[in-house]
């Protein structure tokens, strides 16, 4: 047995996790999201991982993980998508709207000035012709905009339909691969990849600010069958 800095037990836990190839088995009390994060990897990897906690939060954040896998970004992928969809909406209707409405305004301009005012055509057909000149342009500017989103749209769409393949096949790995128990009696370490593992006090969280010395030994694949046996069973 040894006595580690938790620094030296944190990195070597790293170590482990990331040289597996097969299978990974690891119980904690507890978890710091980078080392959930990281067996949620090893899982969507193809490897065989075992968690088992105490910890109620994490071993439910697991077992969501399994359903809820990547949502989050495909969730903020289809809110950019319909942000643009609603901005393509909105620019479609000030596309007809705009030259109703300056249309209207310059024939009433021009009925005012001729009529009322009693001025030349020529004058006041003026305002009318500034107007549809402007209402041109507004309308080749909606246009150009309209089409730059549909570009958008399209690329967003692909996007999303193929991190949506992407996520499901993660996702369908990691329901296969990952494998969580909870046990209110795990107040120990263990961390094993199939080759090598060790057995600790230390909590897998990182408390880099609160350095601590706790005991390390490495332990046998039996050890930790029968380990994981016991509190499979009890779990």
């Amino acid at each position: 047995m040894d006595f580690l800095l938790s620094t030296k037990i944190l990195e070597r836990a790293r170590q482990v996790i990331l040289n597996a190839d097969k299978e990974i088995t690891v119980i904690s009390p507890n978890f710091d999201y980078d080392f959930a994060s990281l067996l949620l990897d090893r899982a969507s990897r193809g490897i065989n991982t075992t968690v088992i906690t105490s910890n109620p939060d994490w071993a439910s954040w697991f077992e969501n993980k399994k359903k809820s896998y990547g949502m989050d970004e495909i969730n903020e992928l289809m809110k950019e998508r319909e942000k643009h969809k609603r901005e393509q909406v909105r620019l479609m209707r000030l596309r007809i709207i705009t030259p109703a409405i300056l249309t209207a305004v310059g024939v009433s301009a021009f009925l005012l000035i001729h009529k009322v005012l009693n001025t030349s055509v020529y004058v006041a057909v003026l305002p009318l012709v500034i107007l549809i000149i402007i209402s041109a342009y507004a309308v080749m500017k909606f246009q150009k905009r309209i089409a730059e989103l549909n570009s958008t749209i399209a690329i967003q769409q692909q996007s999303l339909d193929q991190r949506l393949q992407e996520t499901n096949n993660i996702r369908q790995e990691i329901q296969k691969n990952l494998k969580c128990f909870l046990n209110p009696g795990v107040y120990f370490t263990l961390v094993y990849n199939g080759d090598e593992g060790f057995v600790t006090s230390l909590p897998l969280s990182d408390d880099s600010k609160n350095e601590k010395v706790s005991f390390y030994e490495k332990v046998k694949k039996e050890e930790v069958d029968y380990v994981v046996r016991l509190l499979s069973k009890s779990s």
